[in-house]
């Protein structure tokens, strides 16, 4: 059979570990490069390490770039119309709301595609809700505006999916993040708390809140806690007494390596957390917010525990750290659950049916 044509447009740096976006798009480009003749065209100038991970892939496919940091909108629209002239693809897919003007450069009859990640209109709202500046607000019916020019619209999680597909049908699909990942052993006696994130305006604003009003509470416990992810480097020092910093974790395996119970405490946002899944599938009990919870809170008191104020999120972080057999019985339901819907085939395969004829 023969495999599709598939232009990939991102303004991600996906070769560079970090944050949940480049992860998600990492993971998209390898298993497309796995289906298709993929072409990526990563919309900026691109350092060495692009050209590395190309090169590492497991699965050979061709990498264009910008050739300007801040390309201008002619340039980009120019560069997307060559592009499509070379490859003649089959489908063009756009990563996230925010490149939908190139939509002007695919020649007509070319299905076009989008990865949003999530919900621009939520995050407007969840920032509102949170009294944080929304600098492009945007509203739920104005959204599926745009998204109605698209033959697939990509939903990261089954709440997102089912709001759109309420109007959009069968365009709209749920493919989510796969993760597959060792399970990290329960360590009884041992008190390690971790926390990845990346340096986005949501994740300052969880630590910020967690130092403030979580850590005080958990500091007089014998608690360590190991923080991962580029704002570990950005953080005030020195670190307070117990916090140690890890930098930069290119391999997820390794990220949650020595950590008895991973948090998330962002407080707003929009879309899947990359973090809370990967904490899932390494087996590790969680402690998160409703927000840190988005598209999987049906498993909140199974396979990880849900808190939203400061006294309930130290108490659930206690609860774990205390207590092996309940780590070891929410270990066991994260894995679980995991292990029955985040795999490459259940999570793509929708997606990759569709792009190969089949639905």
């Amino acid at each position: 059979m023969t495999r599709p044509r598939v232009l990939f447009v991102t303004r991600s740096r996906y070769w560079h570990a970090g944050n949940g976006e480049a992860t998600r798009t990492r993971t998209l480009v390898e298993a497309l490069a796995g289906v298709c003749e993929l072409t990526v065209f990563f919309l900026e100038a691109a350092d060495s390490d692009a050209a590395a991970a190309v090169a590492a892939s497991q699965h050979r496919y061709r990498l264009a770039v910008g050739g300007h940091a801040k390309p201008a909108r002619e340039a980009l629209l120019a560069a997307v119309r060559q592009l499509c002239r070379q490859t003649r693809p089959d489908v063009v897919l756009l990563s996230r709301l925010q490149l939908d003007f190139l939509r002007q450069a695919v020649p007509p009859g070319t299905r076009l595609v989008i990865d949003t990640h999530d919900l621009v209109s939520d995050n407007a709202a969840s920032r509102g809700q949170a009294g944080v500046a929304v600098e492009e607000p945007l509203e739920f019916e104005r959204e599926i505006a745009f998204l109605r020019r698209y033959d697939r619209v990509l939903l990261i999680q089954p709440d997102d999916h089912a709001r759109v597909a309420a109007v959009l049908g069968e365009r709209a699909l749920c493919v989510p993040h796969p993760v597959e990942l060792p399970a990290q052993p329960v360590r009884p006696g041992s008190r390690v708390l971790g926390c990845a994130a990346s340096h986005s305006p949501a994740n300052r604003h969880g630590l910020q809140w967690f130092f403030g009003q979580v850590w005080p509470q958990l500091a007089a416990h014998r608690v360590e806690l190991q923080l991962a992810g580029p704002l570990s480097a950005l953080l005030p020092q020195p670190l307070p007494a117990g916090v140690r910093a890890r930098g930069v974790v290119p391999a997820p395996d390794a990220l949650w390596a020595g950590v008895d119970v991973a948090i998330n405490p962002v407080r707003w946002g929009s879309g899947l957390k990359i973090k809370t899944v990967e904490a899932l599938a390494s087996g590790l009990p969680l402690v998160t917010t409703r927000e840190g919870a988005r598209g999987v809170e049906h498993l909140a008191g199974e396979a990880f525990l849900l808190a939203d104020d400061p006294a309930a999120f130290a108490g659930a972080c206690l609860r774990l750290l205390d207590d092996a057999d309940a780590r070891r019985a929410v270990s066991v339901a994260a894995r679980r659950w995991a292990g029955a819907n985040l795999s490459a085939a259940v999570c793509f395969g929708p997606f990759f049916s569709w792009l190969s004829g089949n639905s």
